[in-house]
């Protein structure tokens, strides 16, 4: 037999290998593949269309909101009836009483009683609080007591001066004929002369008696807090319980004061006048006041006071302008503009409703005239005026604005139409 028809032994791990064939080919599948390509490019070229049609106002708007944006500060654009129009000079302050004071008690001591709350009107010499003074009232009652039993013995030693009187007179009427001794009608003298002078000395005690118990009165009067003039109540500074300490420096020590009272009947305006302004004031000028929590109202006013003084840091003068026809709806401390006022000789008559804005915010570039508004959503718009005369800060507007706008004062060069801006303060 020849080698050559001899099978081979099979290999018995040979069943159990995988076969390394090669999967067939989809012939589909590059189609596919460029197909998806195709739709993501038109998804491109979509989108990028929509971003090209967008409008560029709104490319400008998110440019522009991505970038810092300009700080500025505004004035308000007021409108003037009646005779602030012409107002010499204009000044603003903060209303205040004439009287206004802190009270307190004279003497150291807890609250008993408090008898006023904010608000509440009261007259001069009502009681608006009460200290504990129980200790001072029994040493009053003491001093009183002192003062009656001085009294008494000043009418037992008038009886025992009427005796003594009446032995010394008996006793000159024996005399001449020799019933009595001279050592008996000395002693009936000299009781009587010493009688006479220990009176004297008993008037003195009650006296001083009376001083005390004067003095012990006005103890106890010192744990009575008074108001010490007609005026209301605008703060009440200490409660029921707590410790009052005439020049108290806080809460440790004591309350200094109870109350806060002020004439509200008697308001006046502490304003700042500029020093190269000043010249147009005097004493007893009219004025209008403005109050801005009372916007529907123009108070009639009078230069009551020019301080002699000036600030040299802020180059002012402080003037006190009375008001004439205060209301209930005035209160301390509330802001105002006081326009100071021709006399009424030399007043024009004004116009029914003038408009002024801050000189500061007007821009003059050649012929042209403008201002620069910021609206609600701190955006810029131009506007072209026409001006009237400028006086002390404020320029009237003849044409261009209505009232009520917010101006840009000094406006930067770089400004542009529409621009947000940040108003600053």
């Amino acid at each position: 037999m020849s080698l050559a028809h001899v099978d081979k032994p099979r290999d018995p791990l040979a069943s159990l290998r995988i076969p390394r064939t090669e999967p067939p080919r989809r012939s589909g599948s590059g189609r596919r593949w460029l197909g998806r390509l195709a739709v993501l490019l038109l998804l491109i070229i979509v989108v990028a269309g929509a971003l090209a049609a967008a409008s560029r106002s709104g490319l400008v708007d998110m440019a522009a909101a991505l970038q810092p944006r300009v700080e500025v500060r505004i004035g308000a654009v007021s409108v003037s009836t009646g005779r602030a129009g012409d107002a010499v000079v204009v000044a603003t302050g903060y209303l205040e009483s004439r009287q206004q004071a802190k009270i307190g008690a004279r003497g150291v001591g807890r609250i008993e009683t408090l008898n006023v709350e904010e608000g509440t009107r009261v007259k001069k010499g009502e009681v608006l609080a009460v200290l504990e003074h129980a200790d001072m009232l029994a040493a009053l009652a003491a001093t009183k007591a002192m003062l009656r039993r001085a009294q008494t013995e000043v009418g037992e030693h008038e009886v025992e001066i009427a005796r003594t009187k009446r032995e010394h007179e008996r006793s000159e009427k024996l005399r001449p004929s020799r019933a009595l001794t001279e050592t008996e009608h000395d002693t009936a003298r000299f009781q009587y002369e010493a009688a006479v002078a220990r009176l004297e000395s008993l008037k003195a005690a009650v006296n001083l008696a009376e001083a005390r118990v004067r003095e012990a009165e006005q103890v106890n009067e010192n744990m009575f807090v008074r108001a010490p003039f007609d005026g209301t109540v605008i703060s009440k500074d200490a409660e029921l319980g707590e410790s009052i300490l005439p020049g108290g420096l806080g809460e440790g020590s004591g309350r200094g004061s109870v109350v806060t009272i002020a004439d509200l009947d008697h308001l006046e305006v502490d304003c700042d006048v500029k020093e190269d302004y000043i010249s147009r004031v005097a004493i007893g000028q009219p004025a209008e006041v403005a109050v801005d929590a009372v916007p529907d109202r123009r108070y009639a006013g009078k230069v009551r006071k020019i301080i002699p003084m000036g600030d040299r840091a802020r180059a002012t003068i402080k003037v006190k302008v009375e008001i004439l026809d205060s209301d209930e709806r005035l209160f301390p401390e509330m802001s105002s503009t006081v326009y100071f006022l021709p006399d009424k000789s030399e007043a024009k008559q004004p116009a029914e409703r003038r408009i002024f804005c801050p000189t500061d915010a007007v821009v003059k570039e050649g012929e042209s005239i403008y201002l620069w508004l910021v609206d609600d959503q701190q955006r810029l718009r131009r506007v072209e005026v026409k001006l009237g005369t400028a006086n002390d800060g404020q320029t009237e507007i003849l044409d261009g604005l209505e009232g009520g706008e917010q101006a840009v004062i000094r406006p930067p060069a770089n400004l542009r139409e529409g621009q947000t801006v940040k108003v600053i303060e």
